[in-house]
């Protein structure tokens, strides 16, 4: 498979792996939906790492010799909607993801990389949305994603300058949440840590940052937050988080 799933648990790891720099063409974007469906079906998973092999990239985005669609009516469509759809669904995880950015991300790598919660780079890799060297532009909605992420300004720098980010400017900016020699081992690290935190809490809380991202309203927002804070206290697991706390001790929680 070009695209696997795998429950070490409490930890999944999707792993792109196809000898083309993990490029995309439609087998592989087809790969990745499926995998990522699978994903979430699957019990028993309290983060989520995506990560990559090879030694060429995390992925180079688009594989311009082997993309079908585009030459057919409506192709570029159909392939646009299929990878919205699939970065959609990622983004809206239940549990944390985090891309493990190893090697170089380019174009729609990049876009994958920015559809997972949180991201670790490598000290020798980098970012960029080289599109428009190809005369064309990001279609996987990376610049909603990276707008929204860390402004209009930088945004549109990158976008149009086309210029590869070191993993140094990457954490400063924003676009990273850490840097490490080995990405994977730190993602893995970071996932086993998040994985020992309250799961329905940690859900809750995914949940109301992306509202927050999508522009829901103030009132929508703080409405949110009450419920799930009326919700969430009711839990046995608050109830073992502070029995924790005043009895000196670390929490064991069951996600009840």
């Amino acid at each position: 498979m070009s695209v696997r799933a795998e429950l070490t648990p409490p930890i999944l790891t999707l792993t792109l792996d196809r000898p083309r720099a993990n490029a995309f063409d439609q087998a592989q974007l087809d790969a990745l939906e499926a995998a990522v469906v699978e994903a979430a079906a699957v019990d028993g998973a309290r983060a989520m790492v995506i990560c990559a092999v090879g030694d060429r990239a995390f992925s180079a985005g688009a594989d311009l010799t082997g993309v079908g669609p585009f030459g057919e009516p409506g192709g570029f469509a159909r392939w646009t909607r299929q990878a919205h759809a699939t970065l959609d669904r990622l983004a809206a995880f239940p549990v944390p993801v985090i891309a493990a950015i190893q090697r170089p991300a380019a174009g729609g790598g990049f876009e994958l990389a920015l559809a997972c919660h949180l991201r670790v780079m490598a000290r020798g890799a980098h970012l960029s949305l080289p599109e428009i060297h190809r005369g064309y532009l990001p279609s996987w909605a990376g610049l909603e994603r990276l707008a929204t992420l860390v402004g209009l300004g930088l945004a549109t720098d990158l976008v149009l300058s086309g210029r590869r980010v070191g993993a140094d400017e990457a954490l400063a900016r924003g676009l990273v949440h850490r840097v490490a020699d080995d990405a994977d081992a730190a993602a893995r690290e970071w996932a086993e840590a998040l994985a020992r935190l309250p799961p329905l809490a940690i859900g809750r809380a995914l949940s109301q940052l992306a509202g927050i991202g999508r522009g829901d309203t103030r009132a929508a927002v703080r409405d949110r937050e009450i419920s799930d804070l009326e919700a969430l206290v009711r839990t046995e697991d608050t109830v073992e988080g502070v029995l924790a706390f005043l009895e000196k001790r670390d929490p064991v929680f069951k996600g009840r």
